[in-house]
């Protein structure tokens, strides 16, 4: 009956140990996974304050585009400013439209060429 008891306690001793180093495994395991967690919401938090930072510099980026508008606008009201800014447009225009027939002349020139 003592070895009976001796071998239960050492079999219960080895199923203690046995669950111990299970329990200690499990303990790190659970360890690395808060960390994984903490490095996670620590990556993100970072991430979010980047994002915040751009949106921040898109906002003002806009404001200013906005204002640049509003005072070109507000420059428009002027005759002379009006006036100058169409002549640009009409320079610009006039030159791409004779460039376009300078083209065409070309193409028609060496169509009849090549007859």
């Amino acid at each position: 009956m003592n070895k009976i008891l001796k071998f239960v306690g050492i079999a219960a001793l080895m199923t203690g140990i046995v669950t111990g180093a299970a329990a200690q495994d499990q303990t790190v395991t659970e360890k690395e996974k808060v960390g994984f967690f903490k490095q996670a919401f620590r990556d993100m938090k970072e991430s979010a304050k980047r994002q915040r930072e751009i949106d921040k510099a898109n906002f003002k980026a806009q404001k200013l585009e906005t204002k640049a508008f509003y005072q070109e606008q507000k420059a428009m009201r002027n005759p002379e400013v009006r006036k100058g800014v169409q002549e640009q447009e009409y320079q610009q225009k006039m030159a791409e439209a004779k460039a376009r027939q300078e083209a065409a002349q070309k193409r028609i020139d060496e169509a009849k060429g090549n007859k």
